[in-house]
């Protein structure tokens, strides 16, 4: 058995004043405006908890890490332990001002079910009729 994706929308990415605010349903995650470009040019960058930058007053410790994925398509966040994507062309969008928002879903792994076992019985009959 080998494991399956399933992507299920959690939240957005928007965009305020070159920072790009990540609103998945369990917080708010930030990417500095300096490490935006560098995102682009396909270097990881770090996320932080907006409230950690309120609370420690500019200082926060990283929540997580955002990079391209390899395909080119898609921004991956690494945020707590979960994975979060983003379609590109939709983050694009939100810096050269054409979107509100990117959306976002988590990547969650589940087991693909078992194929069905060969019946013993003769085709064309079921267990119960040839009991």
């Amino acid at each position: 058995m080998s494991p399956t994706t399933i992507f299920s929308h959690i939240g957005s990415v928007k965009q305020s004043d070159g920072v790009l605010r990540i609103d998945i349903k369990t917080m708010q995650a930030v990417i500095a405006r300096s490490d935006v470009s560098q995102l682009l040019d396909h270097y990881p960058v770090d996320v932080y908890n907006m409230a950690d930058i309120i609370q420690t007053c500019g200082s926060p410790e990283k929540v997580g890490r955002a990079w391209m994925a390899r395909s080119g398509k898609s921004v991956v966040f690494h945020i707590n332990g979960f994975r979060y994507v983003s379609p590109l062309a939709q983050v694009k969008g939100l810096l050269n001002g054409t979107r509100k928002y990117a959306h976002v879903a988590i990547m969650l792994e589940k087991e693909a079910p078992a194929a069905d076992a060969p019946s013993s019985c003769p085709a064309g009959m079921t267990a119960e009729a040839s009991a």
